[in-house]
């Protein structure tokens, strides 16, 4: 029987829907692959292989998927953009080779689907490369009584391949935090990242009263690609359960894909918010 954890994307129509935030949809969907994010150190020349499992979690339906490649990247909401493959700069599709093409997986069975990566000789570009490999299937929109309507949609899985050239550098900055004035407990961070490689911030909002004590805590996780800029939206928990007074939100944010520390992760400063519970 084949479990699948997390979905980097699915694509239902013309709708990319993070996987993370939509699980019901994803798990009517039945399908899942595994690792939903790969990142890799490669060089010039050099020849690596990954195994992607899909599954189908599914108990009852037969479902088939078409495997392709697509280039990949996030918009400055950290919103997943699917392009040709080819189509962008950091395109690494060239270098992909994978098999099978397609697959046909009967209820709550996976199968494996080989990678191989080669690295050119020359490359002009150090840092981060990109391609992601998509499991594409039709399948029939059920009506509200969970019949079939008779309108097919069609739906993609990806599973996202960083590939980074080294020497490289990941330099994210947070340069603004800030409360939204008319949604009570929403934080905006505006981050950038000045470096060739990606930035993978992971860490915790800590809503503390007025003697320092932790009330809530809200974990954080955000990527932001090279040279890219990106807006973070962070919904503090349980704000609306608060007593009336002041409060303090600190922030511990690390990141944690740093090339240019051998991989050590990484403080990144951020100023501390006053909030006030009404």
């Amino acid at each position: 029987m084949f479990y699948f954890r997390s979905l980097s994307a699915l694509l239902c129509g013309t709708a990319l829907i993070a996987a993370a935030a939509y699980a019901p949809l994803v798990n009517a969907f039945g399908v899942g692959v595994q690792p939903s994010t790969v990142e890799m150190t490669i060089k010039p020349g050099d020849r690596q292989r990954q195994v992607v499992t899909v599954g189908n979690v599914h108990k009852t339906k037969t479902i088939s998927l078409t495997m392709g490649l697509a280039d990949w990247s996030l918009d400055e909401n950290g919103k997943l953009i699917l392009d040709a493959p080819g189509d962008t700069d950091r395109s690494a599709a060239e270098w992909v080779r994978f098999s099978p093409a397609s697959v046909t997986l009967k209820p709550e069975t996976s199968q494996d689907i080989t990678v191989e990566i080669a690295a050119p000789y020359k490359i002009e570009n150090k840092g981060d490369h990109r391609f992601a490999l998509l499991a594409t299937t039709m399948l029939p929109e059920l009506d509200e009584r969970g019949e079939v309507s008779g309108v097919w949609n069609r739906y993609q899985l990806a599973s996202l391949f960083y590939l980074t050239l080294t020497p490289s550098k990941s330099l994210p900055e947070v340069t603004s935090v800030a409360l939204n004035s008319e949604k009570p407990g929403l934080v905006t961070m505006e981050i950038k990242n000045d470096g060739d490689a990606h930035a993978r911030l992971q860490g915790t909002a800590f809503l503390k009263d007025s003697a320092g004590d932790v009330v809530t805590e809200t974990p954080l996780s955000a990527v932001v690609l090279d040279g890219g800029k990106r807006t973070y939206n962070i919904a503090l928990k349980d704000v609306a359960e608060l007593e009336s007074g002041k409060y303090t939100i600190d922030f511990d944010l690390n990141n944690t894909f740093v090339p240019q520390n051998k991989f050590r992760s990484t403080d990144i400063p951020v100023e501390t918010l006053d909030y006030v519970a009404n």
